[in-house]
């Protein structure tokens, strides 16, 4: 397990696309940005000390190397120049913001990213989009989806009534209608 301390981190989530030579391309998700380097949520687990090459949204194409691994989580250092470095840190606290999050040490339900990260988002008028999950708990779900919503638009992901609570850019945080039983939130998930 990563242990991360609580202070100077920003919480931010942006779709990654990352490869190695080790590793075929693999779906990641950043979770914050500190000064140990960018935290990503992977169903990947890269080695300690693999070079990395990340594509984020928003960011854009970047080298890096993995300092820590394990429990579905990584952190990576940039290996680029101090202005790039500085201009990729920049950017992503400035997401950050607009993403309006904060760090919550403590969850009222805990987190797990699903293995099936696609789902179909049914909006009330009937229209059906398409969408990528990027974490689920009992109580609701984050996930990117290219559409704007309103907050409290009612919505249904998969099979599973929710409201949106959330707005952030190129995403969602939503509440289900009815929490989950604890037992029903692991990586296997189905909406």
């Amino acid at each position: 397990m990563i242990e991360r301390p609580a202070s100077n981190l920003h919480t931010v989530f942006l779709p990654a696309l990352c490869w190695s030579r080790r590793q075929p391309d693999f779906y990641a998700v950043t979770q914050d940005l500190s000064r140990t380097g960018i935290t990503f949520r992977s169903a990947s687990d890269p080695a300690v000390n693999e070079p990395l090459t990340c594509s984020i949204r928003y960011i854009g194409q970047v080298e890096a190397r993995v300092v820590s691994s394990g429990d579905n989580q990584f952190v990576v250092r940039l290996m680029a120049s101090r202005q790039r470095a500085a201009e990729v840190a920049r950017t992503m606290l400035a997401l950050a913001r607009e993403q309006g999050r904060t760090f919550e040490s403590a969850r009222a339900h805990p987190r797990i990213n699903p293995a099936r990260k696609d789902v179909l988002v049914t909006l009330e008028d009937g229209r059906v989009l398409p969408g990528r999950l990027i974490n689920v708990s009992s109580s609701g779900a984050a996930l990117a989806i290219d559409h704007t919503l309103s907050r409290g638009a009612s919505i249904t992901i998969g099979d599973t009534a929710a409201k949106v609570v959330r707005v952030f850019r190129d995403g969602i945080g939503a509440a289900f209608a009815f929490p989950l039983d604890p037992g029903q939130v692991h990586a296997g998930i189905r909406l």
